[in-house]
């Protein structure tokens, strides 16, 4: 609790401007924690702010928050995602409405807010079928193929995870208002964006990262050439995350074939049989590698 209340005060001082997010994970790389760099900012940062004033701060929102039901989560929790630590970018906050769990066994399942009938029968065929598997399907709650896998999975009975574009008080699009509650009530919503936070142009590419980051594998339903799924792509390649790209994709975009064709851990699927093969002997590798790294 204590550094978590430091890291809040460090990003959202309540004067000045707090220190960027890739330099506190430098210092925390390095093992300092935020209390560290609260007591000691690096000279010529603007974080220009009496400390304790800072804390204080920091616990009020906190309280606030958790008098609403967010649960607020830092790398330095013991249920932070495990997966979100592997990266470079990790969010160094989540703000989260349901239970918590790892789900290293979890898939995004993302493509075009303007898609097809076929686009929407692979987003929400491939959703029952790993629900079926138990595998976590992961999306981002917009319109269109988000919207199919997220129905599609709680339909069957599995745990979906929402990664929200703004902050958990605002439903957006606004009818998902009771999509975005039963994800809550019965997976998790999670959100790096502070409660009051609207979405924006930049926080929909923000999203993006962190779902690919949550994620172990990405699987890209339906795409054109500027959707913002190729910001996902791209995540997810930098992240070393394995990702599946429909046959459509391949063909009407350039960054698709680009990654299928560039020697990146990338599989083209054809159908939701397919990603859903794709998908389990990507996570049986994984999970067959992870078990031979525990033996060494």
């Amino acid at each position: 609790m204590r550094e978590n209340v430091a890291l809040l005060a460090l990003l959202y001082p309540p004067t000045g401007r707090g220190l960027s997010p890739a330099d506190l994970r430098r210092r925390f790389a390095e093992g300092e924690l935020p209390s560290d760099v609260l007591q000691h900012p690096a000279e010529g940062t603007l974080l220009e702010v009496d400390v304790t004033e800072a804390l204080d701060a920091a616990a009020r929102e906190l309280e606030v928050w958790e008098a609403e039901g967010i649960i607020v989560l830092t790398p330095f929790d013991d249920n932070y995602p495990t997966q979100m630590r592997s990266v470079f970018d990790y969010p160094l906050a989540i703000y989260a409405r349901g239970e918590v769990r790892s789900d290293r066994l979890s898939a995004a399942i993302v493509g075009s807010r303007e898609v097809s009938d076929t686009g929407l029968k692979f987003a929400s065929e491939l959703a029952s079928l790993l629900s079926e598997d138990t595998i976590t399907v992961v999306s981002g709650l917009a319109r269109g193929v988000d919207g199919s896998a997220h129905r599609a999975a709680l339909a069957a009975g599995g745990r979906t995870v929402a990664v929200l574009g703004n902050g958990l008080r605002h439903v957006y699009p606004s009818e998902h208002r009771a999509l975005q509650d039963q994800i809550a009530e019965t997976g998790l919503v999670i959100s790096q964006f502070r409660p009051e936070a609207r979405p924006n142009r930049q926080t929909f590419p923000q999203r993006n990262i962190t779902m690919s980051a949550y994620s172990s594998i990405t699987v890209i339903a339906e795409a054109s050439e500027k959707s913002g799924t190729r910001i996902q792509a791209n995540a997810a390649i930098k992240h070393a995350r394995p990702l599946v790209l429909t046959s459509q994709v391949v063909r009407d975009t350039t960054w698709g074939a680009t990654y299928a064709g560039g020697g990146y851990d990338v599989t083209v699927v054809n159908s939701a049989t397919e990603a859903q093969q794709a998908v389990r002997e990507i996570l049986s590798r994984a999970q067959h590698a992870a078990r031979w790294l525990t033996r060494a």
